[in-house]
């Protein structure tokens, strides 16, 4: 934000007390300010605090306006750091949709590819977050590069083409895209002190990484690569994969819930330092983490394809229940979806 934007906004709050009808003005600044950071369309590195946003971990942000698929949504106001802070305000809001990527830059290979695809959705009434993992082998119409797998995107033109490609797959106004790769992770996973969580079976040592155990454990830096890459020995390969980093998704979210982190301006700055350059962020940062202020619960729900439908050129992501999944995102009634079709839900 520029100084004199700052300048103004920083002179409303002064004066608000008295002369309340300040703050309407407040908030036209801001929707203004939003929409020329929409349209500047820069590729930001925001570190961990992108990542905080998208395991649900509410942060304390200003006033301003949330925007779904390029329209203005209701206003409402997070107030928190403080210990005579009103409680977040949560009114009806538009559903926000987030497509975050793993990022993985192999050795010898020119560019990355994205290996891991979740759409994370945040329902209108904020009643929970969703992610639905897309196969990183589906078969997708890659725009102005063909029919190809959506792995490649990320290498072909960016997390923009990744997140194009997704639109057009699933029909569904994405309000921002996130890259992250392996060592932020790490960094992000150490800086927590570790997670908890459980795997329903054993990850095999492969590719020089160590193996995991089946059950409960504590899951630190050293674990994330093994956790999120491996998938050679289990049952069902990608697709437990998959279900893997919804876990850890879901078990990060519940830790920096829980040890307060959320409400800690000092843990925030040591996560963006933990994670380095490791995540690349396009999209509007305070529209997220207010939404993620309004979650009323820190668990996140994983939905993904119970079985493989493939051919021998990649996996099928446009059949007939995946474009009923698309459509119940766009409608923002996965709740309903996902009780009529309990086989996509993850534990």
């Amino acid at each position: 934000m520029s100084n004199i934007e700052e300048e103004l906004r920083a002179a409303f709050e002064r004066q608000e007390a008295v002369v309340p009808e300040a703050g309407s003005v407040r908030s036209r600044i801001d929707l203004a300010w939003v929409g020329v950071k929409r349209r500047r369309a820069k590729r930001r590195a925001f570190g961990a605090a992108a990542a905080v946003v998208l395991v649900a971990a509410a942060v304390p942000v200003v006033t301003t306006f949330a925007w779904h698929g390029g329209q203005p949504g209701q206003e409402d106001t997070v107030v928190a750091n403080s210990a005579t802070s009103a409680p977040p305000l949560v009114t009806d809001a538009a559903p926000i949709d987030v497509l975050l990527i793993g990022g993985d830059h192999r050795a010898g290979a020119k560019t990355p590819r994205a290996d891991t695809i979740v759409l994370l959705h945040l329902p209108a009434d904020r009643s929970a977050g969703w992610m639905v993992s897309l196969p990183r082998s589906g078969l997708v119409d890659v725009p102005g590069k063909g029919r190809q797998k959506l792995a490649t995107t990320l290498a072909l033109g960016g997390e923009q083409l990744t997140a194009r490609t997704v639109e057009a797959l699933t029909g569904v106004d994405l309000d921002a895209a996130v890259v992250v790769d392996y060592a932020a992770w790490r960094g992000i996973t150490r800086a927590v002190g570790g997670i908890d969580m459980c795997l329903d079976q054993a990850i095999p040592p492969q590719d020089g990484r160590a193996g995991l155990a089946e059950g409960c454990q504590r899951i630190d830096g050293d674990d994330v690569s093994p956790l999120l890459q491996g998938q050679a020995g289990l049952k069902q390969a990608s697709i437990d994969r998959d279900r893997n980093a919804q876990r850890f998704l879901a078990a990060l979210a519940k830790k920096l819930a829980a040890d307060g982190t959320a409400t800690s301006p000092v843990r925030i700055n040591q996560l963006l330092a933990a994670a380095g350059g490791g995540l690349v962020y396009d999209g509007n940062m305070p529209m997220l983490l207010r939404a993620a202020a309004q979650l009323k619960t820190s668990e996140l729900i994983g939905l993904g394809e119970p079985v493989f439908t493939s051919t021998a050129d990649g996996e099928i992501v446009d059949s007939a229940q995946w474009k009923s999944l698309y459509q119940a995102i766009r409608d923002d009634r996965l709740a309903k979806w996902a009780a009529a079709n309990p086989s996509f839900v993850n534990d």
